[in-house]
């Protein structure tokens, strides 16, 4: 797995980007290669400005949501790290059209579960709520529907299968659901304490639209969780989800690497069974996953240049690194080595 910030320290820029074209077997290739060279040159050399800082609470950098539509909109999704476990369930919903598997049902005020959030869409939303929530536990959502595209890094297209329609359907869907925090601490004789969290990350949507157009969109975060963020929130940089930003597994990888990297006092080695608990989601296969890493794995890492991953037979081993965001001042809070100090 090549690593940018060393490719860059010894051949600099101009040659790395040379050599992305050489090694290219398509001009196609040698864009994607040359982005990635771009992207971690970028992050390596210029620390992020106010407007580019992220964050997300610890927990959910550690598990995933789905990377696909679930199967129906009403089960409980659950993911397992370690000794965290991560429970999602879906809140109900009263509205004249309703999502039915791949199409929009109408029919005369149907109540029914929105279904768990998923996909790339649900986790920059999540991210942008909670990097917003460090400033205020009232966000809003943009001045228009356009602007709170942007500030997603998403392209606009209308449609029901557009990115609008699929950008509220996501925030609908993670501002009713319950997120039940599970974690289990083993003391020095072996006796477990199982500490379990019922949180919902708002405690409600205020969405105005007008027949011209006009919208305006309010989301109040829960303020035992936006207390809790305050004291877990991950620092993260938003050149590197800008270029993860239609990649949910990548998205998930970046922010869990941001996580347990800089935590790490010695080298950790976890197999694709271990992977697939966090961040495998859908994927039933230990080889599947593995490709798909491998697949992934090099535009995480440009995202992330500083990040000391390596591919082995087994899986991922993760070696002690610097944070994402090493040291700076935004917006009124104090992060110092990829720690938050209020």
């Amino acid at each position: 797995m090549k690593n940018y910030r060393k490719q860059l320290e010894l051949v600099g820029f101009d040659e790395a980007m040379k050599q992305a074209v050489s090694e290219a077997r398509t001009p196609q290739q040698a864009k994607v290669l040359q982005r990635r060279v771009e992207k971690a040159f970028e992050i390596l050399t210029e620390d992020p400005q106010d407007a580019e800082m992220a964050f997300l609470h610890s927990g959910l950098c550690q598990t995933c949501l789905p990377h696909s539509r679930p199967a129906n909109n009403h089960d409980v999704w659950t993911r397992t790290s370690g000794r965290f476990t991560l429970m999602v369930q879906p809140g109900v919903f009263r509205s004249d059209t309703r999502d039915v598997g791949n199409q929009i049902v109408t029919s005369k005020g149907s109540t029914d579960y929105v279904g768990v959030p998923y996909g790339p869409k649900a986790r920059l939303i999540l991210i942008y709520l909670q990097s917003e929530g460090l400033k205020s536990r009232v966000v809003s959502l943009g001045a228009t529907q356009t602007a709170f595209m942007r500030s997603l890094g998403l392209s606009i297209t209308g449609g029901v299968r557009g990115s609008i329609n699929a950008v509220k359907e996501q925030t609908l869907r993670l501002t009713r659901c319950q997120f039940v925090l599970q974690y289990t601490q083993v003391g020095p004789n072996g006796e477990e304490h199982t500490q379990m969290t019922d949180a919902r990350i708002t405690d409600g949507l205020d969405f105005w639209k007008s027949s011209s157009g006009e919208w305006n969109g309010v989301v109040e975060l829960n303020q035992k969780f936006h207390e809790n963020l305050l004291e877990h929130a991950v620092p993260l940089d938003k050149r590197g989800i800008a270029h993860l930003v239609g990649n949910s597994l990548g998205l998930d990888l970046y922010t869990f690497f941001a996580y347990r990297l800089p935590k790490l006092n010695k080298p950790l080695e976890l197999s694709w069974s271990q992977l697939q608990g966090q961040v495998g989601a859908e994927m039933k296969q230990h080889r599947q996953l593995g490709a798909r890493i491998r697949e992934i794995l090099p535009d995480v890492m440009a995202a992330y240049p500083e990040a000391n991953v390596e591919v082995t037979p087994r899986g991922l081993l993760l070696k002690s690194s610097p944070c994402v965001v090493p040291r700076t001042q935004v917006r009124g809070v104090s992060v110092v080595d990829g720690k938050i100090l209020t």
